[in-house]
């Protein structure tokens, strides 16, 4: 693994510091600690920055200066190091000239890992040509038929690292104008897992899990003015974002012997496949917002940006199967997409009493799709013949705009009783979509009350209402085929089927919070929240939603040395589905209730924890007291949850019963640092973490359990293991 760069980062940081402010000689300090993680852990890494069992070093740093105020000089700067060593690292750096300008510099890696024990027999795994490799064989078009399989599985890592660093830069010209200056770049590496295919049809599409690339570049620029005038604010910026992907392509070979019904060279050993990843884009924004005063304590508020988003990576070919004739070329050499937007934001605020505020908003989002439409004559999966020009796909150039107004009022009703409501409104129309037109209403009921000198009360509810236009299902359908070509009557998502996002739905949310304290050294908060939502009976798809959490956190602090907090959390998760399985080539299966199949689901999360704090402590050894004093913090964390999964079907099928997902999360933490001196400390970290996890998408699937499937052996992560560290700190 790479390891973070201190040399190049702290020299960058002091010739940053060194360009921008003059300051007196820096204070602060260092701690330099060597850690041991006691057993290799994958998904352990994630938060810790280190998975693997062994030793790693660790440095934290922290110098501060500024000038002397006596002789005229504003300058100061910091410099943070955290974790440096891990896959956690982060540098950042402030510094200036205390009111006239700001330059901070931020470097940050975030590592993410998944799978470290997953199995493939793929070559090249990460990169943007994959291979079989020598001697592979493929009896038929199935996993079965792959009969040296075991022999050539390797194991691959799925992992993801991203980097980024962030350039911000202020000056005040004077009192009123100011200028700021961001840039930033972000980058993001690894190994993913992606679905490929082979295949005409659905008869015959025999599929394979890929150890895909990950090769991101995005780099954004901020430039902005503004303006601080008497009474009145207002700023104008520009904004542009730069994605490059350098693994713009995914070559692979198919290890499934040939199938009867494919294009000719199709299978093992000539076929191959190619797929495009995600194309190089880029997105650009003009951006204006202001505040002006305005009489009897009212203030408005406006924000307006225009943006446009545009993509021009050249295509692939239509296939790259040189057996496949391939008649009408691609209608052009890229999508040439561009996507305009308007968004426009309007807020006023008002407090005519002294007992009343209003709030008032108008809003306005326009996404207008300009990509030209063009019919594709598709080579499906690179195994059939090109379609003919009555059978090719237009691309949907969706767009969309949105309309939204709302009202606020808050009233204090008396001393520490406070009422709220509020109303909003939402229109959204869309094209290319089962639905042309959605609008949502909502209704807002809340009191606050602080009567009471120990308890604190909020109660909230909010009452939403999507009604949609006529949904006709197969609207996509007909609009992404040449005209004509599809019959009116003709779907491919049944007619009965409903999109949640888009259906009518009826959705009720309160939450109630209190907060107590009995006394000075106690406080007990607890929040209930409950979200349901209501979708149209009598349709297939999402029908019920419905998500209850409860929350208590208790702190108790009986001297300024002693602190001990607690909390736990829980939350739960049901919703219904319905469907009705139907065969494309039989269509009597469309209309018989006997294929109708209905899911109910639920999950359970419970998240506790308890930790103790206790600073200042004078410890004794055999009696012997040490001249120091030790800080002491304990930390116990547990998370479960829990996922069912209930399938009732008709009589024409038949369902087994799914096994229960289960997240075991358990982890003591102890951290103490022993003072020697007021310069100088030690301090020793010990964390213990045991995860375990169960999952039958994953778990005892081997890579041929499915016939036309090769997966990747994938098991639930499950480990144990001890992080340790011990540092020693220096104050200067």
């Amino acid at each position: 693994m790479n390891r973070f760069c201190l040399p190049a980062s702290i020299a960058l940081a002091a010739a940053v510091a060194a360009s921008v402010a003059r300051a007196d000689t820096p204070t602060g300090e260092v701690e330099i600690g060597l850690g041991h993680l006691s057993d290799g852990a994958y998904r352990y890494g994630n938060e810790a920055g280190v998975n693997e069992a062994g030793l790693a070093a660790v440095l934290d740093l922290e110098l501060n200066a500024s000038a002397d105020p006596a002789s005229g000089e504003t300058g100061y700067w910091t410099l943070e190091a955290k974790r440096l060593g891990l896959e956690t690292g982060r540098v950042e750096l402030e510094a200036g000239e205390q009111g006239r300008q700001r330059l901070r510099l931020e470097y940050r890696e975030i590592p993410g890992y998944r799978f470290d024990e997953a199995v493939t027999p793929l070559r090249g795994a990460g990169t943007s040509t994959l291979s079989l490799p020598p001697g592979w064989e493929a009896a038929d078009a199935s996993t079965t038929g792959m009969t040296r399989l075991e022999e050539h599985l390797e194991e691959v890592n799925l992992w993801q690292r991203r980097r980024s660093l962030g350039l911000e830069y202020q000056r005040h010209l004077d009192r009123q104008w100011t200028v700021s200056a961001d840039f930033r770049r972000q980058t993001l590496e690894g190994t993913r897992v992606l679905g490929g295919a082979t295949g005409a049809h659905g008869g015959n599409v025999r599929a394979l899990l890929l150890p895909a690339p990950l090769d991101y570049d995005t780099q954004t620029a901020a430039l902005a003015i503004a303006y601080t005038g008497s009474g009145y604010y207002w700023s104008l910026g520009y904004q542009g974002s730069f994605f490059n992907n350098r693994a713009g392509t995914l070559l692979w070979p198919t290890p499934f012997g040939q199938h009867p019904q494919w294009a000719p060279g199709t299978g093992y050993p000539e076929g191959q496949n190619q797929l495009a990843l995600e194309p190089d884009n880029q997105a650009h924004q003009l951006r204006a917002n202001g505040r002006v005063n305005l009489p009897g304590r009212t203030r408005l508020h406006l924000d307006a940006a225009l943006g446009r988003q545009t993509q021009d990576e050249a295509f692939l070919p239509y296939t790259v199967n040189p057996r496949i004739d391939i008649e009408a070329p691609l209608p052009r050499d890229s999508l040439n997409a561009r996507v305009d937007t308007t968004r426009l934001k309007a807020r006023l605020t008002s407090r005519p009493t002294a007992r009343l505020n209003l709030v008032a908003r108008l809003g306005y989002r326009d996404r207008d799709n300009q990509t030209p439409i063009e019919a594709y004559q598709r080579v499906r999966s690179d195994a059939s013949a090109q379609q003919a020009y009555v059978d090719a796909r237009l691309n949907r150039p969706y767009s969309l705009t949105e309309r939204e107004a709302s009202a606020d009022a808050a009233y204090r009703l008396a001393r520490g009783l406070r009422l709220e409501a509020g109303y909003e409104f939402t229109q959204t129309d869309r094209d290319y979509s089962e639905v042309a037109r959605t609008d949502e209403h909502g209704l807002k009921l809340g009191a606050r009350s602080t009567r009471w000198n120990s308890v604190a009360l909020s109660l909230d509810y909010r009452r939403l209402r999507r009604e949609a236009s006529d949904y006709v299902g197969n609207r996509p359908l007909v609009e992404t085929h040449v005209p004509g070509s599809v019959g009116e009557e003709d779907f491919e998502n049944h007619p009965l089927l409903r999109k949640y996002y888009l259906t009518d739905r009826d959705r009720d949310q309160w939450r109630l919070r209190m907060d107590w304290y009995p006394s000075s050294s106690v406080s007990v908060g607890s929040t209930l929240a409950h979200n349901r939502d209501d979708y149209p009976a009598g349709y297939l798809g999402l029908t019920q939603a419905e998500m209850l959490s409860a929350t208590l956190d208790i702190t108790y602090a009986p001297t300024e040395d002693v602190r001990l907090s607690g909390f736990v959390n829980r939350d739960r998760y049901r919703r219904s589905q319905s469907g009705r399985s139907f065969r494309g080539s039989v269509s009597e299966d469309a209309w018989d209730p006997e294929r109708n199949w209905q899911t109910r689901a639920r999950d359970r999360f419970t998240v506790g924890g308890l930790t103790v704090d206790w600073e200042g402590l004078e410890p004794r050894l055999l009696g012997w007291q040490p001249q120091g004093d030790l800080d002491l913090s304990l930390s116990l964390s547990q998370s479960r949850s829990t996922g069912e999964v209930v399938t009732e079907t008709g009589p024409a099928l038949a369902a087994a019963p799914l096994p229960e997902l289960t997240t075991r999360l358990d982890r003591v933490s102890v951290q103490a640092r022993y003072h020697l001196s007021e310069r100088s400390s030690l301090r020793l970290e010990v964390e213990r973490e045991r995860y375990r996890s169960e999952d039958f998408a994953l778990d005892s699937l081997a890579p041929d359990a499915h016939p036309n499937v090769l997966l990747m052996g994938r098991t639930s992560p499950a480990y144990r293991t001890t992080w340790v560290v011990l540092g020693y700190r220096l104050s200067f």
